[in-house]
């Protein structure tokens, strides 16, 4: 599927969750702020990505990924983010304004910072993802 695709079949999706307008849901829209989601939206979110794109989606998926490159020790220090965590985590999610990936940020505030365009490019990485496996068997 190509981004334009994923892009057009996410949007019902995330409007369901949020209430949104179809013109307030752009690739650069953020979730949580310009959209209003709450967590339990994204949860939401999630479940119907899963649904319709035939993806699993793993909790905390993009905190996990930054982690797989510091260790657990390295990530947070009582629940706020490391300098290094902050930056995997920009490398992580190149499409969020890396000005609000900082040090010092919560853990809790990581949801907030998720833009649309970070689950186009989420579903896109899983559908290659799964595609691969089906041609390397």
């Amino acid at each position: 599927m190509t981004e334009k695709e994923i892009f057009a079949q996410l949007v019902p999706l995330v409007r369901q969750v949020t209430g949104a307008k179809p013109e307030q849901v752009t690739m650069g829209a953020y979730l949580v702020g310009d959209l209003g989601a709450e967590s339990i939206d994204l949860l939401d979110l999630s479940f119907l990505i899963e649904e319709t794109f035939a993806v699993t989606l793993e909790p905390d998926e993009f905190e996990n990924r930054a982690r797989a490159q510091l260790g657990d020790d390295d990530y947070d220090d009582g629940g706020v983010l490391t300098a290094r965590a902050a930056e995997q985590l920009r490398i992580a999610l190149p499409e969020v304004d890396p000005e609000l990936i900082r040090p010092g940020m919560r853990k809790i505030e990581v949801p907030g910072v998720l833009n649309v365009a970070v689950f186009v490019h989420l579903i896109g990485d899983k559908l290659a993802s799964q595609t691969r496996e089906v041609n390397c068997a």
